[in-house]
């Protein structure tokens, strides 16, 4: 089941009007008249925001997605939380990646893994605080070299996803 809240780039308690802004927005963004070399790539994910928007944009329909979606969350294997795991010392080679990681990585490309999960996940690989920039779209935010760094819930899933499939 598609979770059509990350579709728009939000949470589940975001209120009515900012799905709408933001299936406004991301639609603006989005449209394959605005990209005419890639028509057929933008006129899919105008697709999904479509569809996202018509179940999403009305009560009734949101209420049903929202009770279907427990259901189907309610069903799935529940994500444990990563256990710390030792420095490796210079004396000890690194282990190779346990099951535990290949579980990681199937969470993470089928979307079972929720915004702070992800974001505590990323703080532990990469050692850097995030911050939530909320709007339309929720974007992390950490600073490098007194540079603010922005990321969408997608490109941090994905840095995510290289980095352990690095290691």
């Amino acid at each position: 089941m598609k979770d059509l809240y990350q579709v728009l780039g939000l949470l589940h308690t975001a209120e009515n009007e900012v799905i709408k802004a933001a299936y406004k927005a991301l639609a603006q963004k989005y449209h394959p008249d605005r990209h005419p070399d890639k028509k057929l790539l933008y006129t899919e994910i105008m697709a999904e925001l479509n569809e996202a928007h018509a179940m999403l944009g009305t009560a009734r329909k949101r209420k049903e997605f929202d009770a279907a979606w427990k259901k189907f969350t309610d069903k799935q294997p529940k994500t444990p939380e990563p256990t710390p795991q030792p420095a490796p010392t210079k004396e000890a080679p690194t282990a190779k990646p346990s099951n535990q990681h290949d579980t990681m990585l199937s969470h993470l490309a089928n979307n079972k893994i929720d915004e702070f999960q992800m974001m505590h996940l990323y703080e532990e690989l990469f050692g850097n605080p995030l911050t939530i920039q909320h709007g339309w779209t929720n974007h992390y935010v950490h600073k490098l070299n007194g540079k603010e760094i922005r990321y969408s819930f997608t490109e941090l899933k994905n840095l995510i996803i290289e980095k352990l499939n690095a290691s």
